[in-house]
């Protein structure tokens, strides 16, 4: 079996992106979830949408969570 060597991993974003980047991923589907704001979104996409925010924290939560984990990371 070929085996390549590990790259050392880079990090592109700051803990502010993540933060922002999660919280927006939050947002996109509660946006799928509105009938009049997205209205061509077939019924499945809906209920998935849906499904996955069931246990998802509010928003000032979910950034509060984001950036307490991403503290420690060095940017």
């Amino acid at each position: 079996m070929l085996r390549f060597p590990q790259r050392p991993r880079v990090q592109i974003s700051a803990a502010g992106q993540k933060v922002s980047a999660v919280v927006a991923a939050r947002d996109f589907l509660l946006r799928l979830t509105n009938h009049q704001e997205t209205p061509r979104i077939p019924r499945e996409v809906r209920r998935e949408a849906r499904a996955l925010l069931r246990h998802y924290p509010v928003a000032d939560e979910l950034r509060e969570i984001l950036e307490q984990a991403y503290s420690g990371e060095s940017d």
